[in-house]
């Protein structure tokens, strides 16, 4: 009789065990965190642990966040001093552009800055000009390297991300996103281009262009996450980024928004307290559980 109490009783204390262990690493419930996007997630950039999802599955157009996948693929495959010139259909693009002059030629690393902080769509065009031979064969080689990265529900038609048409053709998930940034988080040249504020580059004309960062985040040290903005009218506002440090710890992706800079100060917040819960040691939760049990 004694030993079935004493199965029983460990039994027990096991299955409430099992039961803390199964609370600390579940996923937060999209209801708890008050976002007016569309679409979010919060991955953890060690891991890639989901710390939070909200529709974080479904396809949206990903405007300028699409500039990362850009940058990933033409520092891969073209050395950052490299010239390219700048044709005058790149020139045209429309409507963010970053001011550079027709004919001048600019190093590579100096167009990332321009379509990284300023969000140019005319430095983008020229680095696909520079990189591939069409438009096509730029795109094709984002999307292979999307699919490389795992980006299963992703496709590119353009280095900009401006819409193809009336109705975008591209499309990506919150999940994607933040896969893309986990990735771009290897590339020293792109984080360091996405910590800017502010940038001067300079082409071959001897113009200088002053680059001022769209991302309003990084102006408000509290609310600061090194990444890229995008804004089209059937995207609506969209982002991928992380928290602004040497290590970065989350990751934050939205997309389809209508006040983003308030949902970004709300996940930033949230992700980097689910984030410090989750390091909480498992073993130290059951063993206060266990503690407040004995001394009740």
């Amino acid at each position: 009789m004694n030993m079935k109490k004493h199965y029983l009783k460990y039994g027990c204390i096991s299955l409430i065990a099992l039961g803390v262990l199964a609370l600390c690493g579940a996923v937060p419930n999209a209801a708890k965190i008050d976002i007016n996007a569309k679409c979010a997630l919060i991955m953890e950039v060690k891991n890639g642990n989901v710390l939070f999802a909200k529709n974080a599955n479904e396809r949206f157009p990903p405007a300028s966040t699409a500039k990362i996948m850009t940058a990933i693929v033409a520092s891969e495959n073209m050395p950052l001093d490299t010239k390219i010139a700048v044709s005058k259909k790149a020139a045209e693009v429309e409507p963010v552009v970053a001011g550079i002059t027709p004919g001048a030629e600019y190093a590579l690393e100096d167009l990332l800055r321009a379509a990284l902080i300023r969000s140019g769509n005319d430095a983008a065009k020229v680095i696909s000009e520079g990189v591939g031979s069409t438009k096509n064969d730029f795109s094709g080689l984002m999307n292979k390297k999307a699919e490389k990265i795992g980006m299963g529900d992703t496709y590119f038609a353009n280095a900009s991300g401006l819409p193809t048409s009336a109705k975008d053709t591209q499309f990506v998930t919150a999940r994607d996103l933040a896969l893309m940034m986990r990735y771009a988080l290897k590339n020293e040249t792109i984080m360091k281009t996405l910590s800017k504020k502010t940038c001067d580059i300079t082409g071959s004309d001897g113009k200088k262009i002053h680059l001022t960062s769209i991302n309003k985040t990084l102006f408000n040290e509290d609310d600061a996450l090194w990444g890229k903005t995008g804004y089209t009218k059937e995207a609506k506002r969209t982002f991928v980024g992380v928290d602004a440090s040497s290590r970065p710890r989350i990751i934050i992706a939205v997309l389809q928004s209508d006040d983003l800079w308030r949902d970004l100060a709300k996940l930033k917040t949230a992700g980097l307290e689910l984030y410090e819960e989750r390091q909480r040691s498992v073993f130290t939760k059951i063993r206060d559980f266990f503690v407040s049990l004995i001394f009740r």
